[in-house]
């Protein structure tokens, strides 16, 4: 079992093609997350196309994978990215029934290093009104930090029941310790194979705490690679074992055991 943490299903171009691939994949679970209300709603479609062909699927709190299948398949996520912050921010309550269907909420945070055109204060409502949510409920939630590593980290003291998972972190180290101090779960993805300074990162993270990803399908061609395909997350398995000096299939027991009881915790189906 492969277990892809973060991923958008929703922005490959080919629906057709993707569904063809993911029926082929037996052996791989992708916690899709969504960027706004429309990437959710195909992501949702996505996953129920494909539970047509599998019987393992979860769309929301009332779905329940068919009997003996086990392991949903994909598990769409909602949530609102600082890109798309400005849209939300004067009707933040319209979106409190995708954030109470979702089991996991993500793709949040902030993002003051490429997100130029949105400004902070902007973005901060937004990640604030989804915090606010998962304070309430104890949900995880997936965020993304550039270049608002340390603002995260402030942020994030006023709410302690929320439960955090890092995704693709790349900042100061100092900040990613704090990080690990605290307990939150990081994601490891495409650019270990290519990156000193994230495989050094790599070597500081606590068995518990390691997950995996691949941020397709965008990830892999950002960094000049040409694999945008589900299948990737293999590779990074790989690539992690590799930058911890490990066998793959011990790096695969410690991040299919993290994913597993994350999803636990979340409320979905596990087998």
């Amino acid at each position: 079992m492969y277990i892809d943490f973060h991923t958008h299903l929703y922005a490959y171009a080919d629906t057709e093609k993707l569904e063809k691939t993911l029926s082929q994949q037996n052996d791989l679970i992708s916690v899709s997350a969504a960027v706004d209300e429309p990437s959710f709603f195909k992501t949702k479609q996505i996953a129920d196309s494909i539970a047509k062909c599998t019987g393992r699927a979860y769309t929301g709190p009332a779905a329940v994978p068919a009997a003996g299948c086990g392991v949903p398949r994909i598990i769409p996520t909602f949530g609102i990215h600082p890109a798309e912050a400005a849209r939300y921010a004067g009707r933040l309550s319209t979106i409190e029934p995708l954030l109470a269907e979702s089991p996991l909420i993500g793709e949040i945070g902030l993002d003051f290093f490429w997100v130029q055109d949105v400004p902070a204060h902007i973005q901060e409502r937004v990640f604030l009104y989804q915090l606010d949510h998962c304070e309430k409920t104890g949900k995880y939630c997936v965020i993304h930090t550039k270049g608002a590593e340390r603002r995260i980290a402030a942020i994030l003291k006023d709410f302690p029941h929320c439960k955090p998972v890092i995704h693709w972190y790349d900042g100061d180290e100092s900040v990613f310790r704090d990080y690990l101090s605290r307990g939150w779960p990081v994601t490891f993805g495409c650019e270990t194979r290519y990156s000193p300074h994230i495989r050094q990162l790599l070597g500081l993270v606590p068995e518990p705490l390691l997950l995996a990803e691949t941020d397709n399908p965008t990830g892999e061609p950002w960094l000049g690679g040409t694999d945008s395909s589900p299948a990737l997350i293999r590779r990074v398995y790989s690539d992690i074992a590799s930058g911890l000096g490990r066998s793959v299939e011990a790096v695969t027991e410690i991040i299919n055991a993290n994913s597993l009881r994350i999803l636990r915790e979340a409320g979905i189906p596990t087998g």
